[in-house]
């Protein structure tokens, strides 16, 4: 395996770890290492837990739990509340098939209730979202944490850590060449 499979393994392993993270508790952690050369990812550790790395095991990549997911979906559907309304001539976007599903539930939690939909809350509506429907809410955002097009994201901040840890592998493994 060449340095560049290298990182392409460990950045699909970091993105994977990325994900799972957002279902562990802040004071845990996922690591992606390189075990004699090859990427490995480890179990869901504890703050306490340690793994001893040095030249057949170097970090590259570590995760610790982030469990914003539910707030930040509480956000998606307070946002897929607001229906846009024109401010000028230019033509309001068509809601995506996640904001229509959002105020349709809305619709029929309001009408089972027989109350106003502004009464009807985010947490309500959290609380009742399909599974497959949260899932694909929670899709969006951790896609959108990964690899929106900012300074900062979760897979620059990866490929930054990955590059160092790809760099004292290269250094330790140097092949001495004698003439």
């Amino acid at each position: 395996m060449n340095t560049q499979e290298r990182k392409e393994e460990l950045l699909k392993l970091a993105r994977d770890a990325f994900e799972r993270a957002s279902t562990i508790k802040e004071d845990q952690r996922i690591e992606v290492y390189l075990l004699d050369g090859v990427p490995t990812v480890s179990d869901i550790l504890q703050e306490s837990d340690t793994i001893l790395y040095g030249p057949n095991r170097i970090l590259c990549y570590q995760v610790y739990g982030y469990p914003y997911l539910e707030d930040e979906i509480k956000t998606w559907i307070d946002y897929a509340r607001i229906i846009p309304q024109p401010t000028d001539e230019t033509p309001l976007p068509e809601p995506t098939d996640i904001e229509k599903s959002i105020r349709e539930m809305i619709e029929e939690l309001a009408k089972n209730k027989q109350i106003k939909k502004e009464q009807i809350s985010s947490y309500e509506v959290f609380a009742n979202l399909p599974v497959n429907l949260l899932g694909s809410i929670e899709q969006q955002i951790i896609e959108y944490w990964w690899s929106a097009k900012e300074e900062e994201n979760a897979k620059l901040l990866a490929l930054s850590q990955i590059d160092e840890g790809l760099a004292v592998y290269d250094k330790s493994h140097v092949k001495v060449v004698s003439s």
